[in-house]
């Protein structure tokens, strides 16, 4: 899903934190050495002076995957150095596979109008088990968007269901499915639609739930589309 991230080169410079820009947002991104190869480490960094806004969402993606046991950290910076931290101090005891740490990454998909789409992926190091969650948050607020997106859900469930069907899927598909998407723009910057990510969760696998893409394009999702939010896509 996002193994390339992972940087199989040696490099002979001094790494130091590196910063991806966007609208609303950076990623931070630092490494660790294992093995003769460079691990990279990422945060996400949302721009804004409002303190409580950034608390707000800063909690609920670091929720996502508990890898520090429930701890929360008030700042991506702070939270990178610690990430480095205990996975330097994992490799000096040998520990690291048994530990079953896990490296984040995180993909912008959608960053306009203060509203930010994103994923966070998350893989097992020494394991081939990975996983992925989708937001969608409105900045101006530090909601997340989701379920409130959408209009018409149970019909938008139907189509959801029908199309897995022809495509010989057979899952059952629930209104809280409806939070995993990804908004498709084009070079422009213009939505060009919306893909829905299905996890099939009945049946588990080594790797992780196995995810089915379902796609709408601009037109097709138009009519789902909640008017407070539509006018600012």
């Amino acid at each position: 899903m996002f193994i390339n991230y992972i940087i199989k080169t040696i490099l002979f410079t001094i790494f130091f934190p590196i910063f991806v820009n966007g609208q609303n947002f950076k990623i931070l991104n630092d490494s660790i050495l294992i093995d003769n190869s460079y691990l990279k480490l990422e945060e996400l960094k949302i721009i804004s002076k409002n303190e409580v806004i950034r608390t707000k969402i800063y909690k609920i993606i670091q929720s996502t995957y508990d890898i520090f046991d429930g701890l929360y950290f008030d700042t991506p910076e702070e939270r990178i150095k610690i990430k480095k931290d205990t996975l330097s101090k994992r490799i000096l005891e040998n520990r690291l596979r048994e530990s079953n740490s896990g490296f984040e990454h995180y993909e912008i998909y959608y960053d306009k109008n203060n509203i930010i789409n994103l994923s966070i992926s998350i893989q097992s190091y020494g394991s081939p088990w990975e996983g992925i969650k989708y937001y969608c948050f409105d900045l101006n607020t530090g909601k997340r968007i989701g379920l409130d997106l959408f209009l018409k859900q149970d019909k938008l469930l139907k189509e959801i269901r029908n199309i897995l069907k022809n495509q010989g899927t057979k899952i059952y598909v629930k209104r809280n499915d409806l939070l995993n998407f990804k908004i498709l723009v084009d070079k422009s910057k213009q939505v060009r639609g919306i893909d829905f990510s299905i996890f099939d969760t009945e049946n588990h696998r080594n790797g992780g739930y196995e995810e089915f893409i379902v796609h709408f394009d601009r037109i097709e999702i138009k009519e789902y589309l909640s008017f407070i939010y539509k006018k600012r896509f």
